[in-house]
């Protein structure tokens, strides 16, 4: 009786030792595949504000009517005018808006590929585009009222699995970029 005790005590340990165990290679599992799809999805912020990067800071550059001086701030395009018409998809987004200044890219969300050989991970990213003041002395950024000479690209990066999971990432990569404009 005493030898069965025991064979029952020796067996519900080794099977709780791997429980244990599996359950703990489980969570590290998740958490390197978090780590992982983390990374993915900072690289992918950091692409797009590259692609945002390349535009012209505002729509009176494009058009040629700035003449180098700080009068040109008033020729700048107002906030209420962010973002491209009837939130047209931009064309770096598979979309067809030209969209050749930042604040084109405000109000864009898209989904965004992040390809790893014959595997694709898909994110889903939105931007923002804002008017900000920035003081150089301090590095302070706040928001502006109206126009200024200094633009805030701001890229939220989620991982989207097309609803057949939900997201690794709790909280959302944000990656903010100050764009100036040179007198």
């Amino acid at each position: 009786m005493a030898q069965s005790f025991f064979a029952l005590l020796a067996l519900v340990v080794a099977v709780n030792m791997a429980l244990s165990v599996n359950s703990w290679y489980a969570s590290l599992q998740r958490a390197t595949i978090f780590r992982e799809v983390q990374e993915m999805a900072q690289s992918v912020a950091v692409e797009t504000i590259e692609i945002v990067r390349v535009r012209a800071f505002d729509q009176a550059v494009v058009d040629g009517l700035v003449t180098g001086t700080s009068a040109d701030i008033l020729l700048f395009t107002d906030p209420a005018a962010f973002g491209t018409q009837g939130n047209a998809l931009c064309q770096p987004f598979g979309g067809t808006a030209t969209c050749d200044d930042l604040d084109d890219f405000h109000g864009q969300v898209a989904r965004r590929p992040f390809v790893m050989g014959r595997d694709t991970v898909w994110f889903q990213v939105r931007l923002s585009v804002r008017y900000v003041n920035y003081d150089p002395t301090t590095q302070a950024i706040t928001a502006a009222t109206g126009k200024t000479a200094y633009k805030e690209v701001r890229v939220e990066v989620q991982d989207d699995w097309g609803g057949a999971m939900t997201p690794f990432i709790h909280v959302p990569i944000y990656l903010e970029r100050v764009f100036a404009y040179g007198f």
